[in-house]
């Protein structure tokens, strides 16, 4: 429920009078000699409908608030679509003359549905996690089949066992049955260096089974270094001051590596005349009227220049890791140059720690084969099957994930912060949409995200024993209410009895993360 506002209180003056209302319905039905009782029944037989219609409308006033978030929206519709159904058949009963017991029944617990669905949703907002149509649909059924029964052994029963067993075994409160532990687990996440969580990031966590680590989540930082200057040719400043000049208007980490061991050498830098990017392959140049070409063995091959030679010299210094590029003057090839980043300490131990807590964890990277194949070596990670130049993390999920919820860690674009996202592909298409932030740290944080698959599969645990204690609940108190063994009166003692198991969890997990945190 918002803070205090004019719409907080408009909220508690709907949903008080809809409450205040539902009792004088619920009166009016339980009509016992008395002159109180007799003078609520201004509308005479139709008394119970009206308070019970007016009651349904105000808590239907109440639940817009909800109605704007998506993630309640299914249930509140529906429950909402229910009692309007039930408010009908109450009129159609009182209208047709045909004598059942308690007729206004119906009327009775569409009131109560809607009004116990309105503080479910102040007391617990909807998470997403479930919609609750599947529990709602049972309930509807436990509720036909007790009405159908009822019409074989006593036709007079049936508007009761049917609206009692309904309301009883309605799923109010299922799909905000998360809100509970969300606030306890955040609280641990946030410990562990975890921050900005996004809503149903626990349960995307905890559903995930594998990982893809972009390369550069795991590099202590965004610079390159130029450890190897091989020129064919020529000397190696030469090399350099060609390679440096080709990239002398670019802003990527490999110009300013190369720059900046021009700086070192004291090798004079000059503009291109053309400069032409190539993403994920390299750059083109025109530099002193001829062609200077610098990049992978793809872009050589789109400008049908031989990298024959060059490629059996890469071969080594990518077997260490470093990503090499070749160069290319005219329509050959003068030398080549390795470049590598420094790689995090705690890379490794965090692939480690991501498999512990049943992820696995896959390496991301643009670069040749034989570099991937030793950055994964390196860092005790799986290799993703071929990557193209200009694929990004997504791509690649799409290829190698089909139909599979995955996480993604990457660097924010401004290199502040390391992201964990979610991205699904689509069972039909194979495609995927814009993968969904689910929770950044400071770069230097990598150990919250397993930290972090830990919380969600305790959290997610907990949540799916409190789930089940609650529908065992629903299911008595239908089961009960149908044969007539409860009335439709218990509804809020078993609105409360829910609230109180789910306090009960709540402290239970909280007492789960204070422990952990203590022997942490």
């Amino acid at each position: 429920m918002p803070n205090l506002s004019f719409s907080s209180v408009f909220w508690l003056l709907v949903q008080g009078l809809s409450m205040l209302l539902l009792v004088l319905a619920t009166a009016t039905v339980h009509n016992a000699s008395g002159l109180f009782f007799d003078k609520l029944e201004i509308f005479g037989a139709y008394s119970a409908l009206v308070f019970s219609m007016f009651s349904a409308i105000f808590a239907l006033i109440a639940l817009s608030f909800s109605l704007t978030d998506p993630a309640g929206r299914p249930l509140t519709l529906m429950t909402a679509g229910v009692s309007l159904l039930l408010l009908l058949t109450t009129a159609a009963l009182l209208m047709s003359g045909v004598t059942f017991e308690g007729p206004s029944y119906p009327a009775l617990a569409a009131a109560a549905m809607m009004v116990s669905r309105a503080l479910g949703v102040a007391l617990l907002p909807p998470r997403g996690d479930r919609t609750g149509l599947i529990e709602g649909f049972g309930s509807l059924c436990l509720a036909f089949a007790a009405g159908a029964i009822w019409w074989v052994f006593d036709p007079a029963f049936v508007a009761i066992g049917f609206a009692t067993g309904l309301l009883l075994s309605w799923p109010h409160l299922v799909d905000g049955i998360n809100a509970f532990a969300d606030k306890v687990f955040r609280k641990a996440a946030l410990a562990t260096g975890a921050r900005n969580l996004a809503p149903g990031a626990f349960t995307a966590i905890a559903r995930a089974q594998h990982i893809v680590i972009d390369r550069s989540a795991v590099m202590s930082g965004p610079d390159l270094m130029v450890t190897n200057v091989m020129a064919f040719n020529n000397e190696p400043k030469t090399l350099l001051a060609v390679a440096a000049s080709a990239e002398a208007q670019s802003c990527h980490p490999v110009a300013v590596a190369l720059r900046q061991l021009a700086a070192q050498w004291r090798v004079t830098i000059k503009l291109p005349d053309r400069f032409e990017p190539a993403p994920g392959l390299g750059v083109v140049a025109l530099l002193g009227g001829q062609t200077v070409a610098i990049g992978t063995p793809d872009l050589l091959k789109r400008l049908k220049i031989d990298s024959f030679t060059a490629d059996a010299i890469a071969r080594s210094l990518e077997a260490d890791g470093k990503t090499v590029l070749r160069v290319a003057v005219g329509d050959r090839v003068v030398g080549v140059l390795g470049l590598e980043g420094t790689l995090r300490q705690d890379a490794g131990v965090a692939g480690m720690a991501l498999r512990a807590e049943g992820l696995t964890p896959w390496l991301f990277a643009n670069d040749s084969t034989k570099t991937r194949e030793a950055l994964a070596g390196m860092l005790g990670l799986d290799l993703l099957a071929e990557t193209k130049p200009d694929d990004n993390a997504d791509d690649a999920v799409i290829r190698a994930f089909r139909a599979q919820e995955c996480l993604i860690l990457t660097l924010s674009p401004d290199r502040s912060a390391l992201e964990l996202r979610a991205a699904r592909t689509s069972r039909a298409s194979g495609r995927s949409g814009q993968s969904r932030l689910l929770a950044i740290s400071d770069t230097d944080d990598i150990g919250a995200f397993p930290a972090l698959k830990a919380l969600a599969m305790r959290r997610d645990l907990l949540a799916l024993r409190a789930r089940q204690v609650l529908t065992g609940i629903w299911t008595l108190g239908g089961l009960f209410g149908a044969a007539g063994l409860l009335p439709v009166t218990a509804a809020p003692a078993a609105f409360l009895a829910c609230l109180g198991v789910l306090l009960a969890f709540a402290r239970f997990s909280a007492g789960i993360v204070r422990n952990n945190a203590i022997r942490g």
